[in-house]
C-alpha cells in the first residue's frame, strides 16, 4: 500500500480496537485510529444485519480532503484494515490494493509458523 498514490497510512486492528500493525501515519494516533476503525465497522455490521444485506466487507468514508477505507479481514480471530488517503488517490486503485492486502493478511494469519 505504501507505493499507492495518495495513501498516507494503514492500520491493521483487532476487532476489539487494538492496533496490530501499521504503515505510515503518525505513531501517536495509531491506537485511536484502531479503536475508531473497530467502532465504525461494528456499527456498519449492525446496519448490515438490520437491513439483511449480509456481512460487512468494505466501508468507505469520503471527506473534504480525503477518504478512509475500512475492510474486514477474515480469519480467526477476524481483524480490520483501515487505509487513509488524500484527495489525490484513485479510490478504485486503493480498493484493489487494499483487497489484495486483506487476502495477504488473511493468508498469513492462517499459515502455520
Amino acid at each position: 500500500m505504501a507505493d499507492v498514490t495518495g495513501v498516507h497510512g494503514a492500520v491493521v486492528a483487532s476487532m476489539d480496537g487494538f492496533a496490530l500493525a501499521q504503515r505510515g501515519g503518525q505513531a501517536g494516533t495509531v491506537d485511536r485510529l484502531a479503536a475508531m476503525t473497530s467502532s465504525m465497522l461494528a456499527l456498519a455490521t449492525a446496519l448490515g444485519r438490520e437491513l439483511a444485506i449480509g456481512a460487512l466487507e468494505t466501508l468507505i468514508l469520503d471527506a473534504e480532503r480525503g477518504s478512509v477505507l475500512m475492510l474486514a479481514v477474515p480469519g480467526e480471530p477476524p481483524s480490520l484494515l483501515m487505509v487513509a488517503c488524500d484527495d489525490a488517490c484513485v479510490m478504485g486503485t486503493v480498493l484493489w490494493h487494499a483487497r489484495r492486502c486483506v487476502r495477504g493478511i488473511a493468508t498469513a494469519a492462517t499459515s502455520p509458523d
